[in-house]
């Protein structure tokens, strides 16, 4: 898994934390005693579920340790517990939702990862997620075409990317668990001020294997200096400077019997 830098994450909070706003919004369960947030990061997900729960005991997970440190010392009321989410999750028990905000595309098995997700509900409870497709938004194709070049074709051997999947994906897995599901797509017109706040995004994300695998730094800066230059051909400013970027993003709810 990539090493994650918190501060960097964060740099764009808002716009981060905007799609655990509208997928908690969606979770229609009462009174939940027991919430968990896997995947929870520096907690700015767990933070919105607190807020629509606030009498809920509020679980976050995370398997780096950076990113629990900083929500520990942003929220050190709220349970923290480091452990991987395809497998640690049956030892804490069950919980009323399981939440899960930008995480689950890290992970190859995606089917089983969600069936351990859905197992840890109690009844009646709900999975909430939210997980990026980013696989045809320039944002991505521009690493993709760049790890097609003769200079990096051969850099990143091992290295672990994202894995998308599609809405139709996840209904047919969903479905072999509960006949209660529902799915929506939504594109976020995030609105940067610049190609180098577009290239700053990525690299808390999708970018961040690759920059971890290149440790000299040297070579890092001429990565990122050919990635922002297929990043800037892709997207063009509007009238006042800014740069649109739309952001496509899958939903889903599926509630145990």
């Amino acid at each position: 898994m990539p090493q994650w830098d918190p501060d960097l994450y964060l740099a764009f909070e808002k716009a981060r934390t905007q799609p655990s706003i509208d997928l908690v919004a969606r979770i229609d369960v009462d009174a939940p005693q027991r919430v968990v947030d896997v995947g929870c990061g520096p907690g700015n997900s767990t933070e919105v579920l607190a807020r629509r729960w606030p009498d809920a005991q509020v679980v976050g997970v995370d398997s780096s340790a950076a990113m629990l440190d900083k929500a520990r010392a942003t929220h050190p009321e709220w349970i923290w517990v480091q452990a991987d989410a395809t497998s640690g999750l049956a030892d804490l028990g069950t919980f009323d939702v399981v939440f899960s905000n930008a995480m689950i595309q890290w992970i190859d098995d995606q089917e089983s990862l969600l069936r351990g997700m859905f197992a840890a509900l109690r009844p009646g409870g709900v999975l909430a997620v939210q997980v990026p497709s980013t696989e045809r938004m320039p944002i991505r194709m521009a690493l993709v075409s760049l790890l097609a070049t003769d200079r990096w074709s051969t850099r990143f051997e091992g290295v672990t990317a994202v894995h998308s999947r599609t809405a139709r994906y996840y209904y047919d897995v969903l479905t072999t668990m509960t006949s209660e599901v529902e799915l929506w797509v939504t594109d976020y017109m995030h609105v940067m001020p610049s190609h180098d706040a577009l290239v700053q995004w990525y690299s808390g994300t999708g970018l961040r294997p690759y920059l971890d695998h290149l440790t000299n730094d040297d070579e890092r800066s001429e990565f990122l200096a050919e990635y922002h230059d297929l990043v800037a051909a892709a997207y063009h400013p509007q009238r006042d400077g800014n740069i649109l970027f739309p952001f496509h993003r899958i939903f889903f709810t599926a509630r145990a019997a």
